[in-house]
């Protein structure tokens, strides 16, 4: 959960804001190569020196936005769930001497008989609680942001509100429409938002990325170097991620290096008014919630006309050409379905591939990736 986008920034970026630089993260053992893309990737399952003790959290807690770490030794909750933990020296070495992936350490550390102090906010640990969350992050998170003195724009533009948060080098063409009234609307350094959009507040627009013309509404964060075009609205898409082309996609979470072919739909809600569940190798989760769209790994592309069915599902790499047939409720890492059969992506064609992809953006496939794709295609492999 460390590295995903939430609001305007990643949970990591929140917690090295709030608390300083993070010297680790704890992750089970089968996911170190692969939770982690960006180049400044944290310590891994190793412990720092402990002689000032320990800070401890769970990732995925966002607290209110007043609340520190304090001196003294004592467990953080919200309610009755422990989130976090201040660890005195010698407790800090005992924990530096687990050898325990994080279920395990946080088991250890509920267990210290600590001080209890409540402490508030939210815990977003399902990708579903994090997408019905995010409009609120955007709302939470805007308030740090400060606007740029110029942007370069073309009349006319149409600006309702005065949520509008701009910075550095933004250009916004003709004939746009900018809504600020149900929430803000932050753009990063370099957005470009092509003539005929409309973007509905809460939104983020992360550096580099484009906006193609189209509705972008309320409750989306858009990761660096996007190039998107509504339909899309309450979605989570990360970097470099492309849907260029019309085709609804709504209360959805997109990985890195998606590409939505031509006229994609996305079903986001149950003819039934039922909560959505979300099915997986382990079987069926009932999230309750009842919008919920599509939730896409890195590396996945669809095919033109594709329809992906409410709650959609579908593995790193995997490749989806329905023939105009909704999806599958699930689809495996490394997944190439036709509408028809169901065959395993092999391993070397997809890397060229993805070089091939990651060039076009002036961006190489690092050792790093290159291994955490092929331990995710072994084990998907091996286990299927």
């Amino acid at each position: 959960m460390a590295e995903l986008l939430a609001g305007t920034r990643s949970f990591r970026q929140r917690w090295e804001e709030r608390a300083g630089p993070v010297a680790m993260v704890c992750c089970d053992a089968d996911v170190t190569g692969c939770a982690f893309r960006s180049t400044d990737r944290p310590r891994l399952n190793v412990w720092p020196e402990a002689e000032g003790g320990l800070r401890i959290a769970i990732a995925s807690w966002v607290p209110q936005r007043d609340w520190r770490f304090g001196d003294q030794p004592v467990e953080y909750r919200i309610g009755e769930r422990p989130v976090g933990w201040r660890l005195e020296p010698a407790r800090a070495r005992e924990v530096a001497n687990l050898d325990s992936g994080p279920r395990a350490v946080v088991e250890w550390l509920s267990g210290l008989d600590l001080a209890v102090e409540e402490a508030g906010g939210r815990v977003l640990d399902s990708l579903w609680t994090l997408v019905d969350a995010n409009a609120e992050l955007i709302r939470h998170d805007a308030e740090e942001f400060t606007t740029a003195e110029t942007v370069t724009g073309v009349d006319p533009v149409a600006l309702l509100g005065d949520g509008l948060k701009v910075q550095r080098g933004v250009t916004i063409g003709p004939f746009v429409a900018l809504d600020t009234e149900p929430g803000p609307i932050v753009l990063g350094t370099g957005v470009r938002i092509a003539p005929h959009a409309l973007l509905e507040g809460p939104l983020y627009v992360g550096p580099g990325s484009v906006i193609l013309g189209g509705r972008v509404g309320s409750g989306t964060s858009i990761g660096p170097g996007c190039r998107i075009r509504g339909d899309v609205e309450a979605s989570i898409i990360h970097a470099l991620t492309n849907k260029t082309h019309d085709g609804f996609g709504g209360h959805s979470f997109w990985g890195a290096w998606v590409n939505r072919g031509a006229g994609t739909i996305t079903s986001d809600l149950k003819n039934t008014y039922g909560p959505v569940r979300l099915t997986g190798p382990d079987g069926t989760i009932d999230t309750g919630v009842l919008k919920l769209g599509a939730f896409l790994g890195d590396h996945v592309k669809t095919g033109i006309g594709s329809l992906l069915t409410t709650g959609a599902r579908f593995g790193v790499g995997t490749h989806f050409f329905g023939g105009r047939r909704v999806s599958p409720a699930y689809l495996p890492d490394f997944c190439w379905f036709d509408g028809n059969e169901q065959q395993t992506v092999r391993l070397e064609p997809f890397l060229r591939a993805a070089e091939k992809a990651m060039g076009r953006r002036d961006q190489v496939l690092t050792d790093d990736e290159h291994a955490m794709l092929e331990a995710l295609h072994r084990v998907g492999t091996t286990s299927g």
